[in-house]
């Protein structure tokens, strides 16, 4: 059984490491390193926005409950403000939590310079009117409607589908990438060959329950090992490139904490 385990994920290195293209996709993504986080969290006119931004989405209803901490869903409205992409994918909506402050961050960082576009997966139906993660969570819109109430819902479509066949279509390319949906090892692993192959030049991936080292980041000891794993196999296939865990973050996430697992993936630094 080990021998075939062995055979198996050689097998599957080799099959990552020959897709054409796919090497240079990597290295014409942004360098991870050269992101500067303290930069981005202490910047005041983005804390500005982030406040009335804040006050809008808090009229929504959205509890802590609802997917990704609170914590992170202000991180992912400051990485907004800062990079600045144009256009965005997110995979793994849920009840629309995160697809939310995306939105809200995309469009405060362009403020009518630049039509941005952020389009959000999920392998549901997110927007179901009985059967989703909204209802689930007991919030009272769906994520659509959530949009329509801000005023996004020009900025943002919603896709049913599954990860893997949205990034290997061919068609649009994105300036950022947002990979939190099946964090399984095999999937994970197959999402960001082919999420570099959909990247602009200089563009970056932004993952989720990224555990540094397969360590625990929060006092409960969990640890979602897919992700930290994919990128290490990734690396020792011979791509190039580099996580940047996002770490403590300057306002609390979880459990009593103020640590993420949000990292962003570029190139490795030459």
């Amino acid at each position: 059984m080990a021998w075939t385990a062995r055979v198996e994920d050689l097998a599957e290195r080799l099959k990552i490491l020959m897709r054409p293209g796919l090497r240079s996709a990597a290295k014409a993504a942004g360098a991870a390193s050269a992101v500067d986080l303290a930069a981005i969290f202490g910047d005041p006119s983005i804390e500005a926005g982030w406040n009335r931004a804040a006050a809008r989405i808090r009229e929504l209803g959205i509890t802590d409950e609802a997917g990704m901490n609170p914590g992170d869903r202000r991180a992912l409205y400051y990485l907004m403000r800062h990079l600045r992409p144009a256009r965005v994918l997110e995979i793994g909506t849920q009840a629309g939590a995160s697809t939310v402050h995306l939105a809200a961050g995309l469009a405060d960082a362009h403020s009518g310079s630049v039509e941005p576009r952020l389009l959000t997966v999920d392998i549901k139906d997110v927007n179901h009117p009985e059967d989703a993660a909204w209802r689930a969570f007991r919030l009272r819109q769906s994520p659509r409607d959530a949009m329509h109430r801000l005023g996004y819902e020009q900025l943002v479509r919603f896709r049913v589908g599954r990860s893997l066949d949205v990034l290997r279509e061919s068609g649009e390319s994105y300036d950022l990438i947002f990979l939190d949906g099946d964090h399984r090892l095999k999937t994970v692993a197959a999402e960001i060959p082919a999420a570099l192959r959909r990247l602009r030049p200089g563009g970056f991936l932004l993952l989720h329950d990224f555990f540094p080292g397969l360590c625990p980041l929060w006092p409960d000891g969990k640890v979602i090992q897919g992700p930290q794993r994919a990128v290490h196999r990734l690396q020792r296939a011979g791509w190039p490139i580099e996580v940047r865990p996002l770490g403590a973050l300057p306002w609390p996430t979880k459990l009593g904490t103020s640590m993420t697992s949000l990292a962003l993936l570029g190139r490795a630094a030459d």
